[in-house]
């Protein structure tokens, strides 16, 4: 089993996007949450590469990829993707795994090249707009970044968020390597996606009905942004869709404490997506 990985830069509309290529086998597309970047999968990869081709991306602003100096959209990160997939000549369709953003971006992508999709995984994933009670809470947080840059307070607010609490006890390297890549990322390129993907992201629900990949929302149990009877409601509108709750305080956080629970549910899924779903 080849598990080196290969990294190349592409060329997309929304900037150089730094891809990321582990294993062979199947085609799997994983997408990160916001504020972090690609070396969350880590923990995830290594129990899913043994017979797949893993193509890890990292997104504008994040990681290696290079920063969009303006606001760009989900519809511009799943065109991206696609490009993507072109310069690396897959044709076939992929298995999508999205964190979060990741899962914005692999549901769009499912609604406008469903030729590109076989199936869809969110992870800790809203497919709401922000209410007008999270915006009030997040838009001083997003204008201390501008002004004040990855400060310890701000740090800690977005920490809570995607790993909760009880990680930085439980998991303390990999709660500081996830800290890290959020202060060590480009300020501009940041507080751009946070514009992009947070404050003026649009809900998706309106797109979900067009989906037709077999699509598995699976959201950790005290994620604050999303639960498990919202993921309900909104897999209860894809043609073929559903969802299902884990172990997590955080939108990251089942990649990091449980990534083999998680690998063995997205594996049962990918075997036979329908009637996964339908056994939900």
């Amino acid at each position: 089993m080849d598990t080196r990985t290969i990294t190349r830069t592409i060329p997309t509309s929304v900037g150089n996007l730094a891809v990321h290529v582990t294993g062979s086998g199947p085609p799997t597309v994983l997408w990160h949450s916001l504020f972090v970047d690609s070396t969350t999968w880590a923990p995830l990869r290594s129990h899913l590469v043994a017979d797949r081709r893993l193509i890890s991306i990292d997104g504008p602003g994040h990681g290696e990829s290079t920063a969009v100096q303006r606001r760009f959209t989900l519809e511009e990160c799943a065109a991206a993707a696609v490009a993507v997939l072109d310069a690396l000549d897959i044709i076939e369709p992929v298995d999508w795994v999205g964190n979060a953003w990741g899962g914005h971006v692999g549901l769009v992508a499912a609604a406008h090249s469903p030729d590109r999709c076989r199936t869809v995984v969110t992870i800790g994933t809203p497919t709401q707009a922000l209410t007008r009670r999270e915006r009030a809470r997040i838009v001083p947080m997003v204008w201390a970044y501008r002004i004040a840059g990855p400060i310890p307070p701000l740090t800690t607010a977005v920490m809570n968020v995607l790993l909760g609490k009880e990680l930085s006890r439980t998991h303390p390297q990999q709660f500081q390597a996830v800290s890290r890549t959020f202060r060590q990322a480009p300020r501009r390129g940041m507080h751009e996606a946070m514009q992009s993907i947070m404050l003026h992201r649009e809900g998706l629900d309106p797109l979900l009905p067009r989906i037709g990949a077999p699509t598995l929302m699976i959201v950790p149990r005290a994620d604050t942004m999303i639960s498990l009877e919202q993921a309900r409601a909104a897999a209860a509108t894809l043609p073929h869709g559903a969802a299902t709750a884990v172990d997590g305080a955080g939108h990251v956080t089942p990649l990091i404490a449980d990534p083999a629970t998680l690998a063995d549910v997205i594996t049962a899924f990918w075997r036979d997506p329908v009637r996964y779903l339908a056994a939900l």
